[in-house]
């Protein structure tokens, strides 16, 4: 049974949850707010609605509780949680909300009503340890037909699968074509550790796909505890398609380049440290470019190209290129760049004009001793990984929409080759990332 078959009838969109018990929690180790009955409404893939009835036993606590958050709006720990009880008999965790609630004019119930982003809910038990996740897909979506020439051919009513090895775990890969689902299962090591890995399973999609997929479905478990929950799966959109690294004349047809990408993407993931040496629970700073890519493809194509030109910046800077000694130069020729340099600085320190010049000056001949970003890709074209168009896009668009000027709301051929040049290149950075990363080792890139 799989973590969808264990949850599916919390995630129907239009189901009604009947609740016996309904529970908003106030501070940790302070009585509840209310204890009621009442029901939630899968309103939306990304939403449940609440309503619960009860009467506060303390009206005091509960005024106090429910208005806590406006002393620090910014303190989302200061808003309630709701826990509840299934007409079923289930125990679920609702999560954290700010409710709304209308007090009646007689003695009757008070009614809150409100929002939830997941249903969560413990059990213990035996089980192999390790992380589940399931993953809507929309049936109309060019993903959907790569997935399913990439998937081998299901048969005896065996859904087919794909087994990958990244970084010494065995990752499957299932595709539930009738369902609308992709599901992965990753047994728990030291490197893919179950708190961790069901946020970075569903990362390389994002990028392969240029939509803000997150897992439907997720179980994490220990050998004597699981964790399952309903979670947001926003919707896909075809404005993002371009923002998607995996596009191309062969996006349907190489299959060992798809699986390899994401294998390389999700051994970069897990293996990035943070300043504390530690893996981070957030997401990877090259998923984060991405997602803000794919968000801006929502706006205007100003903003679309802010957004690209910043993002080519952000990669280079992953990359160790921008801000690095220079290594277009020979060591000879960097050593008589420095001396130039410190000289120029001698001249300028003796320089009896205005001193408010001077710092300046001396700045902006330190800096031609570093890789500047323009630098960087010019070297990248001269290495092959980018073209000449490609650097001129982001030459001509990053100077344009980074000091104020718009680009044009109107397709235009020219306009629409920039575009797409840039983001070409923002691709092209993410292939050169890539190149050095190994899925079958722990090192960190």
């Amino acid at each position: 049974m799989t973590i969808v078959d264990r949850l599916k009838q919390l995630a129907e969109l239009g189901a009604v949850i009947s609740c016996s018990e309904m529970t908003l929690l106030a501070g940790d180790h302070d009585p509840p707010v209310v204890v009621g009955e009442g029901e939630i409404a899968v309103s939306t893939s990304t939403t449940f609605r609440y309503s619960l009835r009860g009467i506060p036993e303390d009206l005091g606590h509960a005024m106090r509780s429910l208005t806590r958050i406006h002393t620090d709006p910014y303190d989302d720990r200061l808003r309630e949680r709701l826990t509840v009880t299934t007409a079923e008999g289930l125990s679920l965790m609702a999560g954290w909300t700010i409710p709304n609630v209308h007090i009646p004019d007689t003695d009757g119930p008070w009614h809150f009503t409100g929002e939830v982003d997941a249903l969560s809910f413990l059990e213990d038990g035996h089980f192999e340890a390790g992380t589940e996740v399931a993953y809507l897909l929309p049936r109309q979506h060019r993903a959907r037909v790569v997935l399913r020439r990439f998937f081998p051919e299901p048969t005896n009513r065996v859904l087919p699968e794909v087994r990958l090895s990244i970084l010494g775990s065995e990752v499957v890969f299932t595709l539930d074509d009738d369902a609308d689902l992709l599901l992965a299962w990753a047994p728990a090591t030291d490197i893919l550790p179950p708190t961790l890995t069901e946020n970075w399973l569903g990362e390389p999609l994002r990028i392969l796909f240029g939509q803000l997929i997150y897992p439907r479905f997720v179980s994490r478990r220990s050998k004597d505890r699981s964790m399952a929950w309903v979670r947001p799966s926003p919707a896909w959109s075809s404005n993002s398609d371009a923002c998607a690294l995996w596009q191309g004349d062969g996006e349907f047809i190489h299959r060992d380049g798809f699986w390899e990408t994401y294998r390389r993407l999700l051994a970069y993931v897990a293996s990035a440290r943070g300043a504390d040496g530690h893996a981070n629970f957030e997401a990877n700073k090259v998923t984060d470019l991405y997602g803000e890519i794919i968000q801006a493809s929502h706006g205007s194509r100003w903003v679309w190209a802010l957004t690209y030109a910043s993002a080519v910046e952000g990669m280079l800077k992953l990359l160790g290129l921008e801000g690095t000694v220079r290594n277009d130069l020979t060591s000879d020729g960097l050593a008589k760049l420095k001396r130039e340099v410190d000289e120029f600085k001698a001249h300028v320190d003796r320089w009896s004009g205005d001193p408010q010049l001077k710092q300046p000056a001396k700045d902006a001949a330190a800096r031609v001793l570093r890789s500047s970003a323009k630098r960087s890709l010019r070297q990248l074209v001269q290495e092959g990984w980018i073209t000449k168009d490609q650097l001129g896009a982001w030459t001509t668009l990053r100077n344009r929409v980074m000091h104020g000027s718009l680009v044009s709301p109107y397709s235009s051929a020219e306009e629409d080759k920039l575009l797409l040049d840039l983001a070409k290149l923002f691709h092209a950075l993410t292939r050169r990332l890539l190149a050095n990363v190994s899925p079958d080792t722990s090192a960190t890139p």
